[in-house]
């Protein structure tokens, strides 16, 4: 797992997760650079569904605290807006689910908000 290069968070021990996506152009490729950064499991299915479940899960990766930087999303905006609309909007979701758990869940990165 790497660490974000920009990003920083207060609770001691946070999982902190890089996830570079400099030339991601796809749904595909996207999920596949999350599975990988994230060590997501063998049953992750590679689509949105199962990106939901595993943010939402994150058992092989426990934290008190979550803080994911998106790098380069630029690219993928460029390439596939409709794509970045959504992974966005699962983010934000996994963000609600993680505070009613107690639990700190951050995305941030270059134009991770927008």
């Amino acid at each position: 797992m790497s660490t974000p290069s920009s990003a920083h968070s207060a609770t001691p021990g946070a999982a902190l997760v890089a996830i570079e996506l400099a030339g991601c152009r796809t749904k595909a490729e996207l999920l596949s650079r999350i599975a990988t950064a994230m060590r997501f499991p063998p049953w992750f299915g590679h689509n949105w569904d199962a990106l939901a479940d595993c943010l939402m899960d994150l058992s092989w990766l426990p934290a008190p605290a979550y803080l994911i930087e998106l790098q380069h999303l630029g690219d993928l905006r460029a390439a596939a807006p409709e794509v970045v609309a959504i992974l966005l909007e699962i983010l934000a979701d996994a963000a609600v689910y993680w505070a009613d758990q107690g639990i700190d869940f951050r995305v941030a990165g270059d134009e991770a908000t927008r």
